[in-house]
């Protein structure tokens, strides 16, 4: 049996069907969960350039263990990690072991300790994953937007000081004249 063959029996099936063979496969480790939806969409060309938005790229290399792509119409490169927090990251098989401790609202030494990675590594992989989410969840706010009042303390401390100096300025004219 091919492959098309087996995905248009896939396909064939009911949605529940789909699901429960789904979950069957899920047992097995296939790759990285949090890699492995992007890296399929690009090796079934149904993914864009990270750069310029186009759908038209072709396998490039191998890139330090990750498949490189490049875009035919502006003619750079790119893996399924371009764009993501995850670019750059040297440790990437430890990403998904950090988002499971980070999830359980742990410590960064604690996180250092149990992944064997150094405090500022740490520190940093989450403030990339922070900047990420922001970044995710910046749209502008639409329809009615309603905040709270809010209390600024009031002081007249300077205007006291600057009534003084003035006051002390027009005592020290009037000695003068």
């Amino acid at each position: 049996m091919t492959k098309e063959e087996i995905r248009a029996a896939i396909f064939d099936l009911s949605k529940e069907e789909r699901f429960s063979l789904l979950s069957e496969f899920s047992i097995y480790p296939v790759e990285d969960s949090i890699n492995f939806s992007r890296k399929e969409l690009l090796d079934n060309k149904q993914g864009c350039c990270p750069h310029c938005k186009s759908l038209n790229y072709k396998k490039h290399g191998m890139d330090k263990g990750s498949q490189r792509y490049k875009c035919k119409g502006c003619e750079r490169t790119f893996t399924e990690f371009t764009g993501t927090w995850m670019a750059y990251l040297h440790r990437k098989d430890l990403a998904e072991d950090y988002l499971n401790l980070m999830e359980e609202e742990l410590s960064l030494d604690k996180i250092k300790n149990r992944l064997q990675i150094n405090k500022k590594t740490a520190f940093d992989w989450r403030h990339k994953i922070l900047s990420a989410c922001e970044q995710q969840n910046s749209d502008s706010f639409n329809g009615i937007t309603e905040s709270d009042e809010t209390f600024i303390p009031y002081s007249e401390k300077a205007f006291a000081i600057l009534k003084e100096n003035h006051i002390s300025e027009e005592i020290h004219q009037n000695r003068e004249v």
